[in-house]
């Protein structure tokens, strides 16, 4: 898991506007333990539906250029809820410095946006065909647990 999401440098963000209906979107990221941090723009439609409905749904996807197989993309999504961070913490503008840039993060510092931290309450991570896991974050550790299916099941579309 921690290959794909140190491959990417942005998360996509799907998010319920004041309709209730989602919408996708996608933020530079960083990731410290369980918690996912994103630097987004007020101006942004995702900001509004995130201040005012902060349970989410987070993906990273593996780069189609590198994948074998555009219908078994490596990715991992999460389930998370969001809050807007008042007072952030030294590391996190650090990190995202490191990640993003010190130049355009300090550009960024000027503007109109605002730091989310979400928690991740938990998720799944998709390796390939039959490669599927459910992944929680317990003790400090992430769990990874293989998804099985019974073939024995009705298909729910055929």
């Amino acid at each position: 898991m921690k290959e794909i999401l140190n491959s990417q440098k942005t998360i996509m963000i799907s998010s319920l506007n004041s309709e209730g209906f989602p919408q996708i979107s996608y933020s530079p990221y960083i990731m410290v333990d369980n918690k996912v941090y994103i630097y987004i723009s007020r101006i942004a439609d995702h900001h509004k539906n995130i201040d005012e409905n902060g349970n989410i749904s987070l993906m990273v996807v593996a780069d189609e250029s590198k994948s074998q197989n555009l219908f078994a993309r490596e990715r991992v999504s999460f389930n998370g809820n969001a809050k807007k961070v008042e007072e952030v913490p030294d590391c996190i503008r650090e990190k995202f410095e490191e990640i993003h840039g010190k130049r355009m993060m300090e550009v960024l510092y000027g503007m109109d946006f605002d730091f989310f931290e979400i928690t991740i309450l938990n998720g799944r991570l998709v390796k390939g065909f039959g490669k599927a896991f459910d992944i929680t974050y317990e003790d400090n550790t992430w769990i990874e647990k293989q998804v099985f299916i019974d073939k024995k099941a009705p298909a729910h579309n055929k």
